[in-house]
């Protein structure tokens, strides 16, 4: 399973988490695709993609490195 944009404007609901354009593209480009010769759980994905919307809202501004 990978990260789909459609994925993203579920989690972007009004409300539930913070995703600007910076992130959007960063979550895209670590898990649009499948970490070959592995496949992503659905629930491995989200909770991967929410701990990097976590860290990315916690480190906003500080120049964090991994972003």
């Amino acid at each position: 399973m990978t990260l789909t944009k459609e994925m993203i404007a579920r989690l972007r609901f009004p409300g539930r988490m913070a995703i600007d354009h910076r992130l959007e593209t960063f979550l895209l480009t670590h898990y649009g695709r499948e970490p070959y010769p592995y496949e992503y759980s659905e629930q491995d994905l989200y909770e991967q993609v929410r701990k990097e919307i976590y860290r990315y809202n916690r480190d906003k501004g500080d120049n964090c490195s991994s972003f």
